[in-house]
């Protein structure tokens, strides 16, 4: 299970908060925000995090991957810059956008970082944060198999998900980058999680492109952890489930 070393004592206070309201989705590098981005709360872009930042992490692309999950304005995600690794240490540079105006709610976002070539996934990594407002550092335990890649027309756009903490849940899919994801409903439904994404608004306008979105779901803890995700896309486009395995 990922571990987060360094942690404010206001951020754990937050997300406790976060936990008890029950399950919700957050965004994180383009993911779908549950809250309304457009409030007038906001504040100018520093990042949205504190010093000693709380960090987490999961695996995700069948350990090619990273999902490393910050906390802060939902509207103002970091990017990553410089990854590099020694051993199995990889330090991530995380880059928080600039002149921008971010709300002042405080949710988990996550950021994909791809694993750089020779870090063993089957073995623990520590991953070290810097860069901006961001210091700290949190792990992730070494996969008991890395799954290769996915290969063919599916090898760029193949859906991934990963457990972190006790119920939280980092899953990548791709789509337009102005439409993220957002999830009517996120539960635990025996051995797996159930993930029903929102019917969009009929007048809403995507740019067509296609780039990985990230989406934090929250959901009760449960033991065992269910190992299996069923998206499901909005009933209007007639689609089956989608079934992905959650990395742990």
């Amino acid at each position: 299970m990922p571990t987060t070393r360094i942690a404010a004592a206001s951020a754990l206070a937050l997300f406790a908060a976060l936990a008890l309201a029950g399950c919700a989705t957050t965004p994180g590098g383009g993911a779908a925000v549950p809250s309304d981005p457009s409030s007038p709360t906001a504040s100018p872009s520093e990042g949205g995090a504190a010093d000693d930042s709380e960090l987490d992490a999961a695996w995700l692309s069948g350990g090619q991957g990273i999902g490393l999950v910050t906390w802060g304005s939902s509207t103002c995600l970091p990017t990553v810059g410089e990854v590099t690794a020694s051993g199995q240490t990889v330090t991530v540079e995380l880059v928080d956008p600039q002149d921008r105006m971010c709300t002042m709610d405080y949710v988990p976002r996550a950021s994909y970082v791809a694993l750089p070539a020779g870090v063993d996934a089957t073995q623990e990594v520590e991953i070290a944060v810097t860069g901006g407002t961001y210091r700290g550092d949190t792990d992730v335990d070494g996969l008991a198999e890395a799954v290769p890649p996915a290969t063919g027309d599916e090898a760029d756009f193949a859906a991934s998900a990963g457990w972190f903490g006790d119920g939280g849940i980092v899953l990548l899919t791709y789509g337009s980058s102005s439409c993220p994801p957002v999830f009517a409903s996120v539960e635990v439904s025996g051995a797996e999680v159930q993930a029903g994404i929102a019917e969009p608004p009929a007048d809403q306008v995507c740019t067509a492109d296609y780039a990985p979105q990230l989406s934090v779901l929250q959901v009760e803890a449960t033991d065992p952890r269910p190992a299996e995700l069923v998206l499901h896309s909005p009933p209007a486009r007639g689609a089956d489930p989608q079934r992905i395995a959650i990395l742990a």
